[in-house]
């Protein structure tokens, strides 16, 4: 099992990152239902009232000014020693609930795995390792060890290998 957690990105406009981040747990419902996803945790900073959001989803917050401290902090409350961290605007595509059941099936096989964005630009289709990843299923302990402030950091400090399923963007 995983625990989510749901990076607010960091927009001066309230709904809009509301919006964002509740359109991502959303995707996360089937995941759940498929028991891969035990809890979630939403890390943003505060003043977006992230706090009525995680209330309403049933899920922790931590709430910090600094990205990486509130990473660490929702880490730090994850019940699972496996995170599937993801990007509050994005979403994996259809297939990701196989993809990440056969990872976690495997778990000694793989040290972390990223979701990155599907195409959108002529380059990204050409050279699809160029597009930019939204989200990261790995160990807590490992991602707890690099102290980055988002998925694409941790991945790229990890050396993840990318999911063939991709994310696309919800807001």
């Amino acid at each position: 099992m995983l625990s989510a957690i749901v990076i607010a990105p960091r927009q001066g406009d309230v709904i809009r990152t509301q919006e964002a981040v509740v359109r991502t747990l959303g995707v996360l419902v089937g995941a759940s239902v498929a028991d891969l996803v035990r809890d979630a945790c939403i890390a943003g900073p505060p003043g977006l009232k992230l706090d009525i959001v995680a209330d309403h989803a049933g899920c922790a917050i931590a709430a910090h000014a600094d990205p990486a401290r509130a990473l660490n902090a929702a880490l730090l409350q994850a019940r699972c020693d496996h995170v599937l961290v993801l990007e509050g605007g994005a979403a994996p595509a259809f297939g990701f609930i196989d993809e990440l059941s056969d990872w976690v099936a495997a778990r000694g096989a793989h040290a972390a795995v990223a979701f990155r964005l599907e195409a959108e630009t002529l380059t990204h289709r050409i050279f699809p390792a160029l597009a930019p990843v939204v989200g990261l299923v790995a160990r807590k302990t490992d991602c707890l060890a690099v102290e980055a402030p988002g998925a694409a950091a941790i991945a790229r400090k990890l050396r993840a290998k990318t999911l063939r399923t991709r994310a696309r963007k919800l807001v």
